[in-house]
């Protein structure tokens, strides 16, 4: 619980970052090279619609 001042705040912070993080670790050690580029350049693009709707909001 570092730095949290609750296990609360703790849970919602892991709850919102667990989706991200799985975005953008994939599991590299069951693909090749190239598809692993392929997933990250999608996840980036994932992110940066993400993130333009939300700062149009």
């Amino acid at each position: 619980m570092r730095r949290f001042k609750s296990p609360g705040h703790a849970q919602r912070f892991l709850s919102a970052h667990g989706p991200i993080n799985n975005l953008f670790r994939p599991r590299r050690h069951r693909m090749a090279a190239s598809g692993y580029r392929t997933v990250r350049t999608q996840a980036f693009e994932t992110w940066q619609q993400v993130m333009c709707a939300r700062n149009d909001a």
